[in-house]
């Protein structure tokens, strides 16, 4: 068992003190006094009683004063303001300045005094108690945040290496080093931030774009790996990587909806999506990085802004790395001429603002180039 509650009282009357402390030590508290009230607060700092009992009216310092003192040092201790003026503005300011309960003087009935002290302790219990509770709750919630965030992340972590090695995957079809996606991937990243692109939005490109010939998977090898041009045929099953692509990256039965209807936007692809907005963008790039800024790409001859601005930048990025890389139907082609082709795309297969940003960030382009060289 823990000790006895400890009960400071206040007062210049010694024997209003003493009959306080003889009465409630019957019922065994254990009692303190003091008889002014700067001793009052030093008993109150020394002591730390759970309860004061404090006089209104008393000489020096009076019981208000010590009121503001003691709740401005501890605002959770119970005070009793005791006083013989019944006068109603001593109440309300007591009450105002923290006091949790109000007695008159003379108390003739002191099992008021004993009422009062056990309900205030209670009251005071209740509200520790309560304010404990709160805590651990904010605690467990706290931890149970932090082990989300962490089993979050982790699954993270896993979703984009799965993301990488699917991306990877099909450039190893027909590349068989994998670079060329991460290449595209840091330089869609370079070109969406110079468009200024909100940084989410940039980061979902740079992920995205490792999956924008995912639909390559699905290519026969005498087509992928011909040395030479394709035939019509060919070419016609060539560009179905794209619908194949979309394929792969939806997540939802087919009958449900069409792959991408004749003028469909990127908002109807975005209300079709039951999944995360990585898949969704995925999604897009993977069917529109074809398109070409004239209306004469593939699958659907888009035309200039009414392709994706996601589709526009990787499709800048795709076609850079094509022509800059040996392919098994053509060698790499020299720096300088592999510029003065984008150059002549601007208006054509491409859009004119990202050519121009393209040339703006030309030396970063050449460090991602060097940095991830076959």
């Amino acid at each position: 068992m823990g000790e006895s509650p400890l009960i400071l009282t206040i007062d210049d009357d010694a024997s209003i003190r003493a009959s306080f402390r003889l009465y409630l030590e019957d019922f065994d508290y254990r009692v303190i006094e003091a008889a002014d009230g700067r001793s009052g607060i030093e008993m109150f700092r020394a002591q730390r009683p759970d309860l004061v009992l404090v006089d209104i009216r008393m000489p020096d310092l009076n019981g208000l004063e010590v009121l503001k003192i003691i709740c401005t040092e501890d605002p959770d201790l119970p005070i009793v303001m005791v006083s013989g003026t019944g006068v109603i503005s001593d109440v309300v300011n007591a009450v105002h300045h923290g006091a949790w309960s109000y007695l008159l003087k003379p108390i003739n009935d002191l099992s008021i005094l004993l009422h009062t002290v056990e309900k205030e302790l209670e009251r005071a219990r209740l509200i520790h108690e309560n304010r404990k509770y709160h805590n651990y709750l904010e605690e467990m919630v706290s931890l149970r945040t932090r082990q989300l965030e962490a089993a979050n992340l982790k699954l993270e972590q896993k979703y984009l290496q799965v993301i990488r090695s699917l991306g990877r995957a099909a450039e190893f079809r027909d590349n068989n080093t994998g670079s060329h996606v991460i290449r595209v991937s840091k330089y869609s990243q370079l070109l969406a931030r110079a468009y200024g692109l909100p940084d989410q939005t940039v980061e979902l490109i740079e992920l995205s774009s490792l999956m924008h010939d995912l639909g390559k998977i699905g290519t026969p090898d005498h087509i992928l790996l011909k040395p030479g041009k394709l035939d019509d045929d060919e070419w016609q099953q060539m560009q179905r990587h794209c619908e194949v692509g979309v394929k792969i990256l939806e997540t939802i039965p087919d009958d449900e909806i069409e792959l991408y209807p004749p003028g469909a936007s990127e908002e109807m692809m975005i209300s079709s999506d039951r999944n995360s907005e990585l898949l969704i963008m995925a999604r897009i790039i993977a069917a529109y990085h074809h398109e070409r800024w004239d209306g004469k790409g593939y699958p659907q001859g888009l035309k200039g802004e009414g392709i994706p601005i996601e589709a526009r930048i990787v499709s800048l990025a795709d076609i850079y790395d094509a022509i800059s890389s040996n392919r098994t139907y053509k060698g790499a082609f020299r720096e300088s001429e592999c510029q003065r082709v984008i150059r002549e795309e601007a208006g054509k297969s491409l859009d004119p603002r990202l050519v121009e940003l393209f040339f703006v960030k030309i030396d970063d382009i050449l460090d991602i180039k060097a940095k991830w060289s076959d």
